[in-house]
């Protein structure tokens, strides 16, 4: 297997970003005859020119350019992971989270900056169950939190906390309660609507509608709720959500008589023994400090 001389790798993207190897010297502290050897050599590991000459500077080739972006990315990585290892104290080390838009947005959020300490760093990334289930695979996160459990090795799943999902509709609308009337109702509905909706339609009616009308659609859940406020269609969304202080004065829960509420199950992910981690324990509390721990 062939390796990528990360050294030489660095002295590349040093001069490309300085745009010659006299402009790199002083910041790589080697000398112009020392940084065209590496980058012959590494020109030779690549198997093409990176650069070609323009006046007395140089300009990457598109190979050049290509690699440069990735070289970059990676250096970005490296050093990432060099600051968090440089870290006396573990706790400090970020944690590192990824979670499905709404319940992270409007559940988990929330509470890990009012519950962490201050000086304890936190990234999370927002996205769908995929996005969610990518970052834990490739380690871009430490855990995720999704509406959908995971048998897939080596990521392993455990039931978490629970969501309501709820009926919403604009003030103004007059919103029928049975099966039959709502498959006529305009709705706003957002990406992965399709477990949300269907999810609630099973559990409150035992069955889904003939058809659904949508109106208004949008990638993002938020973009969806306004279509819902403004009046142009009703929505199935969390809760949490809809009782946020952008909706709750905004569009009204209907609750259809005599139906059982909704609930989606959320589940932690990891790798290996993340799932037994102080940072998991972490979260674990956090959703258990509002009334909602694991599936009952």
């Amino acid at each position: 297997m062939r390796h990528v001389d990360l050294r030489r790798a660095a002295v590349f993207h040093a001069v490309a970003a300085a745009g010659g190897i006299a402009a790199a010297s002083p910041r790589l502290g080697k000398s112009p005859p020392a940084i065209h050897h590496d980058l012959k050599a590494f020109e030779r590991e690549m198997g093409r020119p990176l650069f070609e000459k323009v006046g007395r500077g140089l300009r990457l080739t598109a190979a050049g350019q290509a690699l440069f972006e990735t070289v970059g990315r990676a250096l970005d990585d490296v050093e990432r992971t060099r600051e968090r290892l440089s870290r006396a104290d573990p706790a400090l080390r970020p944690l590192r989270l990824a979670v499905v838009s709404a319940f992270g947005r409007y559940r988990l959020a929330p509470r890990l900056y009012a519950r962490l300490p201050a000086d304890r760093p936190i990234e999370l990334v927002f996205g769908s169950h995929e996005t969610v289930l990518s970052a834990v695979s490739t380690g871009a996160v430490d855990l995720g939190v999704t509406y959908r459990s995971v048998t897939a090795a080596p990521v392993q799943s455990t039931p978490v906390a629970l969501e309501e999902l709820v009926l919403a509709a604009p003030m103004g609308m007059d919103l029928s309660q049975d099966l039959a009337a709502l498959s006529r109702t305009a709705f706003a509905t957002y990406d992965e609507y399709e477990f949300v909706f269907g999810h609630w339609f099973e559990t409150v009616f035992g069955a889904q509608p003939d058809a659904l009308r949508r109106l208004d659609h949008a990638g993002e859940i938020e973009e969806a709720m306004e279509s819902c406020a403004a009046g142009r269609g009703a929505i199935i969304a969390p809760l949490d959500l809809v009782r946020s202080a952008c909706w709750r004065d905004r569009v009204r829960i209907v609750r259809p008589v005599g139906r059982p509420p909704c609930f989606n199950v959320l589940h932690l992910l990891g790798l290996g023994a993340a799932l037994a981690s102080p940072d998991a324990d972490t979260i674990r509390s956090v959703l258990a400090e509002t009334g909602e721990g694991e599936e009952p």
